[in-house]
């Protein structure tokens, strides 16, 4: 009900042209091996921005950051920064804002800017439009709000009621209510969290996952009293709720704080297809794969024991008991839910039409178990990580494949889910 209305198709296009027609160039030596590398970057909103670059001479990965600020725009402490573009080596095209058409931009004499690359060959002037839409109004919050968020999440997580509080009265709602307890408390931090969580979300992801799993996990239980208290009771019996909660509203503070490099991975979400992979197509230069995959891991963990107690409200919506998995035969009751390991519940999810139609892909245990215990190779020049997910000796030399982008848009995704959990958990 926050967003703006749309505004007609010519004034989107004329203001994206305005925007994204400027690039900057300049040329960044590799100090290993002297390839000289020409980057060409589509001017955004939000600077600085770290950029993340492989070098083909050598096939290490130039870690940079970019500016606004014309001949000194690129800033790389460890390489090498000229505006000498003779005998360039390697094009790179690179954006702070929008993924990258590499097979258009990355080459030595690209016809087309990043941003009219992108118009011409994946996403309509209506999806870009209503990105920029958001972007602009995201970015007038961030610039006056985000610190002020940030410190608000870490005195939630440092249980200070009475501080936290106060802070939100001076600096977002002098109106609220000074109740020092974790429950009113969390119920103003996921009010505070929509402010600028609503412009990282698409209309359709908020009526498709959001609503619905909040329809059908909340709304047909808030009467249910009595069955609720003793869902937290069994629930608690394996995970703490208010430290979980706490545990969440940490990762999204970790979010926020990266969130600069995730605004490519936002545009992705304009398509409305959660399942779709870009990789063939698309890169990004704001992200390596070990920064990704710390994210991956930890969202993971705290998705997955969460779907604890998303099975137990929705047993109760469905069933009229949070023991009862109805058709789902694998499990006697919530107790063994919780007892199984990740693998084994993701399994379990997949059989229920609406966990299975949430979650998605955000809870693959093979990509989880092939990062985090096993073994896993990253190739930044295809930005293709293949990951080994079986431990038996038999598949052990067995590998799947998922591009750096696609992998991004996961932990994305898991970003949005946590977001959401902690307005079930209230």
């Amino acid at each position: 009900g926050l967003r703006k209305a749309a505004e007609p198709l010519a004034a989107i296009i004329t203001k994206l042209l305005q925007k994204f027609k400027m690039t900057i160039s300049g040329i960044v030596v590799c100090s290993t091996c002297g390839h000289k590398i020409k980057l060409r970057h589509q001017i955004g909103l939000f600077y600085p921005v770290k950029v993340n670059i492989p070098c083909n001479g050598c096939g290490k990965i130039l870690k940079g950051e970019v500016s606004k600020n014309g001949d000194k725009a690129f800033l790389f402490p460890n390489e090498n920064v000229t505006m000498d573009f003779d005998g360039a080596d390697q094009t790179i095209s690179i954006s702070t804002e929008l993924p990258i058409l590499k097979k258009e931009t990355n080459v030595n004499k690209p016809a087309l800017t990043p941003f009219l690359a992108l118009s011409h060959k994946v996403f309509s002037f209506d999806e870009l439009g209503a990105y920029t839409t958001n972007l602009n109004e995201f970015k007038s919050i961030y610039d006056e709000k985000l610190d002020q968020l940030i410190t608000s999440y870490e005195l939630f997580e440092n249980r200070n009621w009475h501080y936290f509080l106060e802070h939100l009265k001076n600096n977002f709602d002098k109106d609220i209510d000074i109740i020092e307890t974790f429950e009113h408390s969390s119920i103003m931090l996921v009010a505070l969290n929509e402010i600028i969580f609503r412009l990282l979300k698409t209309n359709f992801y908020v009526v498709e996952f959001d609503d619905k799993i909040f329809q059908n996990l909340y709304k047909k239980n808030i009467t249910k009293t009595e069955e609720l208290k003793k869902l937290r009771v069994e629930i608690e019996k394996y995970i703490d709720l208010e430290d979980e909660f706490i545990k969440g509203v940490k990762l999204l503070e970790n979010f926020l704080r990266n969130v600069h490099s995730f605004l490519p991975i936002f545009l992705l979400s304009h398509k409305n297809d959660f399942e779709k992979q870009f990789g063939e197509d698309l890169d990004i230069t704001t992200f390596d794969f070990n920064e990704l995959k710390h994210f991956f891991i930890e969202q993971f963990e705290y998705l997955s024991r969460i779907s604890s107690l998303y099975f137990g409200l929705m047993n109760m919506s469905e069933n009229g008991n949070y023991d009862n998995f109805g058709s789902i035969t694998d499990c006697s009751n919530l107790a063994n839910y919780c007892s199984k390991d990740n693998g084994i519940k993701k399994e379990i999810i997949k059989k229920s039409p609406l966990l299975n139609s949430y979650f998605l892909n955000t809870l693959n245990s093979q990509i989880r178990n092939g990062i985090g215990h096993l073994k896993t190779k990253y190739d930044p020049k295809t930005q293709i990580i293949r990951y080994y997910p079986y431990k038996t000796p038999d598949k052990k030399d067995n590998y799947k494949e998922i591009y750096l982008i696609d992998f991004a848009f996961l932990v994305y995704q898991q970003s949005l889910k946590i977001h959401n959990s902690l307005r079930v958990i209230t």
